[in-house]
């Protein structure tokens, strides 16, 4: 079954990216086509022994190199695909007002144009609570009635709340139904940037407090 149902993880080699392609793989849930902006896929050692470096050998996943801003590079990538996750984003923390639309809103134009022309089913995007977050007042007991601020921190979360917002609209184009989804403080094997991050700041004292 799976063999014939294929899947697209775009930024697929992006830390939470990786474990949801794993998880894909491990449970059999589809074929997985893993895009991300590298001529090619680099595995660790661990990987390479794992589901995923089996899964490559095997066919049941394969690596292709993708950018979000040529639309028909998208296309091509999500031939023959039944869902979407679009993962994809760069660095938050680069302030680079051009990168972050060039990709979370443009890419994102066509991500869904291409999941519209090619009747994909389902598109799953992979936002960030930041959307919702003005840099000013903390959010508590946040749901999803809780509206974009009239501006936001940076041109990332604007950004992102643009291609969020582009995402939500398309939900019934042509058949394909979407969410959004809010991942927030993610962390788990693998991960190189929030844990270190608090062990760095605890390790200086300038962790206070930290609840979660």
């Amino acid at each position: 079954m799976a063999a014939e149902r294929w899947c697209v993880v775009t930024g697929g080699r992006g830390f939470a990216a990786r474990h949801l392609v794993e998880m894909l793989i491990r449970y059999d849930m589809f074929s997985v086509r893993i895009a991300d902006l590298a001529p090619t896929i680099d595995l660790h050692p661990n990987e390479d022994k794992g589901f995923l470096g089996q899964a490559l050998r095997s066919a049941r996943a394969v690596y292709v190199s993708m950018d979000l801003r040529n639309k028909a590079n998208v296309v091509k990538a999500f031939e023959g695909a039944e869902v979407v996750f679009h993962m994809a984003a760069p660095d938050s923390s680069i302030n680079n007002h051009q990168l972050h639309h060039s990709v979370n809103v443009e890419g994102t134009k066509n991500v869904i144009d291409a999941c519209v022309k090619l009747k994909v089913k389902r598109l799953i995007y992979t936002s960030s609570p930041s959307v919702v977050f003005d840099g000013v007042h903390g959010i508590f007991d946040g749901d999803e009635s809780l509206p974009y601020p009239a501006k936001h921190n940076d041109s990332y979360s604007a950004t992102k709340a643009e291609g969020e917002a582009l995402v939500i609209k398309s939900n019934g184009t042509n058949g394909l139904l979407t969410c959004c989804i809010r991942p927030s403080s993610i962390f788990g094997p693998g991960d190189k940037l929030l844990v270190p991050s608090l062990v760095a700041a605890a390790r200086a004292g300038k962790l206070k407090k930290y609840e979660g």
